[in-house]
């Protein structure tokens, strides 16, 4: 989905569902014990401002948010190449979201949906500052579920990475990509999925 507000625009993730399977911490031990440096949230100032801002909002639903550096790569290699086009969109370079980390090899659940399928990422154009872009990204529904994990499906997603691109003969000029994601888990192997959510056995 792209959406275009004058010069910016966003575009927001869409859940497989809403009530995923629950994982056990388990799947989650590592995330806990590795201290945030800003560093891996974004390459550059910016990215690092805006990783900041999402996992400090009170309005944030997930008990932790974890830097994973190969997110924080991923969401600046999307950056420059939107700039690099002049547009803001998910499929920019020829693949949806999940594929694209897939390919990265970050290892997502099963159940995330395939070639074209987003809910692990959130875009946006025109903005100057974080303060602006997450003021934007709070203002759309579906960006505001995604990034402040609102929903159960969302609020498994631990891991983020931020990026920023300033290319000033670009038509957005700015551009801002954010990925919050989760690793599969064993007991995704048992899990079903189908439009109308998942189930376990």
């Amino acid at each position: 989905m792209l959406m275009f507000f004058s010069a910016t625009a966003f575009a927001a993730p869409t859940p497989a569902d809403t009530k995923p399977p629950q994982l056990n911490n388990t799947g989650n031990e590592g995330i806990a014990s590795k201290p945030i440096t800003m560093t891996d949230c974004g390459l550059n100032e910016a990215a690092q401002q805006l990783a900041l801002l999402i996992i400090q909002d009170p309005l944030q639903q997930r008990i932790q948010l974890s830097c994973h550096p190969l997110l924080t790569q991923a969401a600046a290699d999307k950056a420059k190449v939107m700039a690099q086009k002049g547009m803001v969109n998910h499929y920019v370079g020829g693949l949806g979201a999940n594929q694209r980390l897939r390919m990265l090899g970050y290892n997502l659940p099963p159940f995330y949906s395939g070639a074209i399928g987003n809910q692990v990422e959130a875009v946006a154009g025109g903005y100057s500052t974080a303060e602006e872009v997450w003021q934007a990204f709070k203002s759309s529904t579906a960006h505001r579920s995604h990034l402040l994990g609102e929903l159960p499906f969302y609020q498994q997603q631990l891991h983020l990475g931020v990026g920023f691109h300033y290319q000033w003969s670009s038509p957005h000029v700015e551009y801002w990509t954010v990925y919050i994601a989760r690793e599969a888990v064993a007991e995704d192997a048992n899990v079903t999925c189908y439009d109308i959510g998942c189930i376990t056995p």
